[in-house]
């Protein structure tokens, strides 16, 4: 496999299983206490720069339980399911790999966010593991009402569920302007700058390009290849929107796929 497709695999791919199935190791990210912290700098970079977001996530995983023994995650996931009942929760489902999963949604129509928990079962080293994530989705900037609402709901949400010490990955995307005339190397490097950040790979196309950085104004890092970086930039040439580009932060993985 060449250092380009290595690069897909770590920068995307599945990106949030790719990296801890990698070894990689992270501290710190946004916090339970404040869990848009980075997306609201995300967001402020994005206005200034004339870039529209059209979708924000708020990403956490965490592993639950394991066992030897098939049927015991039944009950665990009935305890979630009753605790969290005011989700629309599917059935256990069979997929690829061995894998069980159950998917609940909850629907804020007045602010058009999705919070999302995935309950996954999969078999590692002759056991159950489960796993659970917690996803909540925007589509549009919140106000500070709207924001101070939510982030309470995400905040009793973890103390239900996740250990304080579980990490909350951020991500933003937007249409980028064309008004600068820029190529997408000079793009990348105005934003970069913006968060004070040293790049430390790239990967490089005519139409698209990805950079791992570190910044040092959050205190976060995740290590790879003996470097540490907590920030991830991608734009693609949009030829859809009459040459705008899509833009993709993300802290300290972006969860989009090539």
């Amino acid at each position: 496999m060449g250092n380009k497709h290595k690069l897909h695999i770590i920068f995307f791919g599945i990106v949030f299983f790719s990296l801890y199935y990698l070894g990689l190791s992270g501290k710190g990210e946004a916090t339970v206490e404040n869990p848009f912290s980075e997306l609201n700098q995300i967001v402020d970079v994005m206005d200034k720069h004339d870039i529209e977001l059209t979708e924000w996530t708020l990403y956490t995983r965490g592993h639950l339980n394991h066992w030897t023994e098939p049927g015991e995650y039944e009950k665990e996931l009935k305890t979630i399911q009753q605790m969290i009942s005011h989700f629309d929760w599917e059935p256990l489902k069979d997929y690829p790999k061995n894998q069980k999963k159950a998917i609940g949604t909850f629907i804020h129509h007045d602010i058009g966010v999705i919070q999302t928990l995935t309950y996954i079962v999969y078999p590692h080293n002759k056991q159950l593991h489960s796993y659970l994530i917690y996803e909540v989705q925007g589509v549009q900037t919140l106000s500070e009402k709207q924001l101070d609402s939510l982030t309470s709901v995400v905040l009793f949400r973890h103390q239900d569920l996740f250990n304080k010490n579980t990490k909350i990955f951020t991500c933003a995307t937007g249409n980028g302007s064309d008004k600068l005339n820029l190529g997408l190397g000079e793009q990348a490097e105005l934003l970069l700058k913006e968060f004070s950040a040293q790049k430390i790979e790239a990967l490089k196309e005519e139409t698209f390009i990805s950079i791992s950085a570190y910044t040092n104004i959050w205190n976060s890092s995740l290590t790879t290849n003996e470097e540490s970086m907590n920030l991830q930039l991608a734009i693609r040439a949009n030829e859809r929107l009459g040459g705008k580009t899509t833009v993709t932060i993300g802290t300290p993985i972006i969860t989009t796929e090539y």
